[in-house]
């Protein structure tokens, strides 16, 4: 991705906030508009200057965890203008329209996934001969500096996200092909951000290659799976995080008792994987229905979808009017907070942009014209359906076939990533004091039950939902339901829920 974009130019985006061919024909006439340009950054540089770096620790009190103690270039680290961004980046995006609670933001998730690194380090134990039993502390795994390296990886796993968080990277990766990964990427390599890792004698990166998995060290590739896995400190974190400010307490589930009963062990083929203790199970299977109950209740509740479906169409309908390069992509979206993209959005030209934003700004959403399990439809209308997902110039010419106006129907594929297949394959540790044996989840007669429950949600939860103005919503949906027709379902068997890989 790196290699596609002009470095420079995405840096003076940031900071000015103006379009590209205009800072380049500034740059050339050299004349009183570069001139403000420089002085724009002059004094963007003033004010970071302002800073001092810090000499001693602090505590930081956060509503889950308690007090979190963070190092001299922890804070550095978290007083960058790329971090200081996310205070103003809403971890659920338009959630908060359904609950009231949930305005909870990026930086929080930042410092709580940073804190769960840290107690990972004192609480997990390791083993490198399961035949021994012999488990020792996993800081004794871990050098000075990879110890560094996973509290700074979970510090900025989600440095990049865009405003409004998840909810415009449909929208960001079908226009410009880039996700919040991507533009974090970025920052950690081309920005304030670099210098005071590299101040503090972190490489950056070495932070990107835990982060994007860009390393064959298998202690970074360790570090990678805390941090990116179905169940990951990340993961832990903002299910707790999500519950608490949310108010929706399906997502409360014993992570202590998770985090002291993981184990990091060397598997027959010379990796370190994390496994989990046979007694554990039960706080899996709590962390796990917990994740997909939030789905059910939270993630995808129909107002919430509907909402985030109404920001990522006006988003992408606002780059295609401004016909945004990849740089003005980069540039823009690592710059703005959630304020300004409402700002930006509410000045396009286009009327159901400007729409959409009253829309959630006023609370007065579409309906809900029609909401089905994928599974409920022929084969060939199923595929159909699931092709959309990453089209999203099928999705809207549908929209445009039901609707005689364009934008007076949205069509949201809900497909979440509830990790079923990993989860199936998760290491248990079964033995005692003469050895351990590492067995997958599904080959325990004990994990059947959650496994068949797991299987179940991944063909009910994914579905297609139509909304639209509850005026029109009847002929909407007829035509839909025209357009896709439902399956004529015979008695249930397990291996129906096999027609389609989702």
């Amino acid at each position: 991705m790196i290699d596609e974009i002009n470095v420079e130019h995405v840096q003076l985006i940031r900071l000015t906030g103006l379009r590209e061919d205009l800072l380049q024909n500034a740059r050339v006439e050299n004349g009183t508009s570069w001139s403000n340009i420089s002085q724009t950054i002059s004094e963007h540089e003033r004010i970071i200057s302002m800073g001092e770096r810090h000499s001693r620790q602090k505590a930081i009190q956060d509503p889950v965890h308690g007090a979190i103690i963070l190092e001299p270039w922890e804070l550095d680290t978290i007083s960058t203008w790329e971090m200081l961004r996310l205070r103003y980046v809403m971890q659920l995006g338009p959630a908060h329209i359904v609950y009231p609670g949930a305005t909870h933001t990026r930086f929080q998730h930042c410092l709580g996934t940073n804190f769960l690194a840290q107690k990972s380090i004192r609480v997990v134990n390791y083993c490198e001969d399961l035949d021994t039993a012999c488990f020792v502390p996993f800081s004794g795994l871990l050098d000075d500096y990879q110890k560094k390296l996973f509290r700074a990886a979970a510090l900025l796993h989600d440095v990049g996200h865009p405003p409004t968080s998840h909810t415009i990277e449909y929208a960001l990766e079908s226009w410009a092909n880039l996700d919040h990964t991507d533009l974090g990427e970025f920052l950690i390599l081309h920005s304030g951000l670099t210098d005071v890792l590299k101040q503090n004698d972190i490489e950056p990166i070495d932070v990107v290659n835990i982060l994007k998995k860009r390393t064959k060290d298998p202690i970074m590739l360790l570090l990678n799976e805390f941090l990116d896995h179905p169940l990951d400190i990340d993961k832990t974190d903002y299910l707790i995080r999500d519950a608490y400010f949310s108010g929706v307490q399906l997502g409360v589930f014993p992570a202590e008792r998770v985090l002291l009963t993981n184990r990091v062990v060397l598997d027959k083929n010379g990796k370190y994987v994390r496994a989990f203790m046979l007694k554990a199970i039960h706080s899996l299977e709590a962390l796990m229905l917990s994740r997909n109950w939030m789905f059910s209740d939270l993630y995808l509740h129909h107002a919430v979808k509907l909402a985030e479906a109404l920001i990522s169409k006006a988003t992408y309908f606002r780059m295609e009017e401004e016909s945004l390069t990849k740089n003005e992509c980069i540039g823009f979206f690592t710059r703005m907070t959630d304020s300004d993209l409402f700002r930006w959005l509410s000045d396009s030209e286009i009327p159901f942009v400007r729409e959409y934003i009253s829309r959630i700004t006023y609370r007065r959403l579409f309906k809900v014209a029609l909401s089905r399990p994928i599974i409920s439809f022929e084969p060939d209308a199923q595929k159909e359906i699931l092709s959309m997902r990453d089209n999203i110039q099928r999705l809207l010419t549908l929209e445009d076939e039901l609707a005689d106006k364009r934008g007076s129907v949205v069509v949201d594929i809900v497909i979440p990533e509830l990790g079923e297949k990993l989860l199936s394959k998760i290491p248990l540790l079964i033995g005692g004091e003469r050895g351990f044996d590492l067995v997958a989840l599904n080959e325990l007669q004990e994990g059947r039950p959650l496994l068949q429950t797991l299987k179940q949600q991944t063909h009910t939860i994914p579905s297609v939902r139509v909304y639209t103005d509850p005026s029109i919503a009847s002929t909407i949906r007829k035509k839909f339901e025209k357009r896709f027709p439902l399956a004529h379902m015979p008695e249930h068997r397990d291996d129906e829920y096999d027609l389609i890989e989702y």
